[in-house]
């Protein structure tokens, strides 16, 4: 193991025990309050059982009929989970790593968990049926909170835990509700859609919920197999287009069909596997795992535990104010409070197209940049090319020779090339999001000093101290020659053609091949930092967009628990404001320690 390896992985470890004993100590915290702080008590466990778990959950979500559970089936390599032409999961089902298939439901009621082997005699999609389908569960009247899979397939074994849900939008209003209900337990997700229909407004709402619960989400156009190239092109951008405004740019789409690459697997099929799309999924989701999983679950249980001990602390706050504040001026507070939000959402509207002409100014520049690398890689790559073919008398060895002349030319160009536009935009976009993080500073401390000011509770905005991440750009590929790339083949060419025409022809086929060669490893620098500036816009869109959300309703509750309060204790002891004081100085504490 190297050293980069040895240090990642110690920080990794240290970020842990730092959020496992910033847990421990608000747990210990709450021990001593009321009923009022159970709701929190117990997401923070929820959190330090994730933590200590290490499991990283990865949601498969979408529509009814998208074909999520086919997927699942498709990365699993089995017909494990059931499939119908009508709605079919109705039931959370949760995949973990295991030796061999285990199954194990659980029920809302104290009736004993249901475990399945498959030595029962029973297929595990007829047993799954009974229990996770509106076919053999309608309306989930056997009252099952969630079905536990183990299984040995490969892409569980990093500690991933794969989460079949079920779609929205169908006839059963459950199935929407729990797919919804579903997100604060998940840390990323997989959004299927389909061209039958294209993504719906529903899709779109759902997207939204989405985006402000979870930190990465990957997209997938599912049944591509019913299109001819054209449609699929047209899907594709279709899609692309309604992300857009969502994403502040166009996130990745992978086109597959799921059905197809079931078959694959079950036939033992690579080449078709490849086809079906699907291997590029499962190869970017390896990628994922291996680079960014623990990052991603530290991000996803740190926000959710800032945001629970943050909702703490504004309601041991809004407690202790309910205690001397009269009843009928707390409700005059929370009027006012609520008639403040309109002018709070017109100003994260504005925010946010800003963010949005930001990003298209800096996408503007990086075409202007890109083209001039485009420029003087023609000039000065292609004309090296022209000397030097011009150089080779050897026919024969001309095209062996061009290729190990470009594999060294185009790195010593693009190397220095690529690092100086990425330099460039890099400065520009760190200055642009720098500006707009100070705005969204000042929205969302707007909200907090609103409920400050309203009930003279001294709250004000953490310091967001996000740096600008730096963009991963890609490598690039010199393989574009083959071995023979005369059509005629070199026999029949030096047969029936004289030296001088197999000349230029050779020579004008090679000029064509290192042009395009050229264009392609400039178009990798553009998408790689396309892509990069998409992502960062996107995500820091959506963390001011989170942030005020979860501010304004944490807000919002924690009057109506003040309220509620207020009336059923007017009599409250002196002992019961110590006690919430003392609980305050410990959870502001923590919070600090949280950073």
């Amino acid at each position: 193991m190297d050293e980069q390896q040895k240090e990642k992985e110690s920080g990794e470890s240290s970020h842990h025990e730092d959020l496992g004993n910033v847990l421990s100590q608000a747990l210990c915290c709450l021990n001593d309050m009321d009923d009022d702080y159970s709701d929190g008590r117990r997401e923070l466990e929820s959190i330090s059982q994730r933590l200590l778990a290490g499991k990283f959950r990865l949601a498969v979500l979408g529509q009814f009929k998208r074909g999520k559970s086919t997927f699942l089936n498709a990365l699993l390599g089995e017909e494990l989970l059931p499939t119908d032409i009508l709605p079919a999961t109705a039931i959370p089902t949760f995949i973990s790593a295991a030796e061999e298939i285990e199954i194990q439901v659980a029920f809302s009621s104290e009736e004993e968990i249901v475990k399945f082997s498959p030595s029962s005699g029973q297929s595990i999609s007829d047993f799954l049926t009974e229990f996770v389908t509106e076919k053999g569960n309608p309306k989930n009247q056997r009252m099952v909170a969630r079905v536990d899979i183990g299984h040995p397939a490969d892409i569980l074994k990093q500690g991933i835990v794969l989460i079949d849900t079920p779609g929205i939008g169908s006839t059963y209003k459950h199935n929407t509700e729990v797919a919804y209900q579903i997100l604060p337990q998940c840390d990323a997700a997989i959004f299927l859609v389909s061209a039958d229909p294209p993504i719906t407004e529903m899709e779109l709402d759902y997207l939204k919920e989405i985006k402000q619960c979870l930190p990465r989400t990957f997209f997938l156009l599912n049944k591509v197999d019913y299109l001819d190239d054209r449609e699929k092109t047209t899907s594709l951008r279709f899609l692309s287009d309604q992300l857009i405004p969502l994403y502040d740019g166009a996130p990745l789409v992978l086109p597959i069909s799921a059905k197809l690459g079931l078959n694959a697997r079950l036939a033992a099929k690579n080449d078709s596997w490849k086809a079906s799309g699907m291997e590029q999924v499962e190869k970017n989701l390896i990628d994922f795992f291996a680079r960014e999983k623990q990052k991603t679950l530290q991000v996803s249980l740190q926000r959710r535990t800032s945001d629970q001990l943050n909702h703490i602390n504004m309601q041991l706050q809004l407690s202790l104010k309910a205690l001397i504040l009269p009843e009928e001026e707390l409700k005059q507070r929370i009027e006012q409070f609520r008639q403040s939000l309109p002018d709070v959402e017109r100003e994260k509207q504005a925010a946010g197209d800003i963010l949005s002409g930001d990003l298209k100014r800096i996408v503007g520049r990086l075409t202007k940049e890109v083209e001039a690398v485009r420029t003087l890689a023609k000039e000065k790559i292609m004309c090296q090319l022209d000397n030097f073919i011009q150089s080779i008398e050897d026919i024969e060895e001309l095209e062996r020779l061009v290729r190990e002349m470009l594999a060294q030319e185009l790195p010593t160009f693009f190397a220095p090339a690529m690092r100086q536009v990425a330099e460039v935009i890099q400065a520009e976009a760190t200055e642009l999001l720098a500006l707009h993080q100070q705005r969204s500073h000042r929205l969302v401390e707007q909200v907090r000093k609103i409920a400050a000011e309203l009930f003279d509770i001294p709250y004000h905005a953490p310091a967001v101290g996000r740096s600008y991440t730096k963009f991963e750009v890609s490598g690039w590929s010199h393989e574009l020659f083959i071995s023979d790339m005369d059509p005629l083949g070199q026999k029949l060419s030096r047969k029936f053609l004289t030296q001088k025409y197999r000349r230029k022809r050779t020579v004008n086929r090679l000029r064509e091949e290192g042009l395009k060669l050229l264009n392609q490893n400039v178009e990798q620098i553009n998408w790689a930092l396309r892509r990069g500036l998409d992502e960062n816009f996107t995500q820091f869109g959506g963390e001011l967009s989170e942030q005020l959300e979860r501010t304004i309703s944490a807000t919002r509750k924690a009057m109506e628990i003040a309220l509620q309060k207020s009336e059923s204790t007017a009599h409250e002891t002196a002992s019961r404001e110590i006690k919430l004081k003392q609980t305050q100085s410990e959870i502001q504490r923590i919070l600090i320690e949280l950073g």
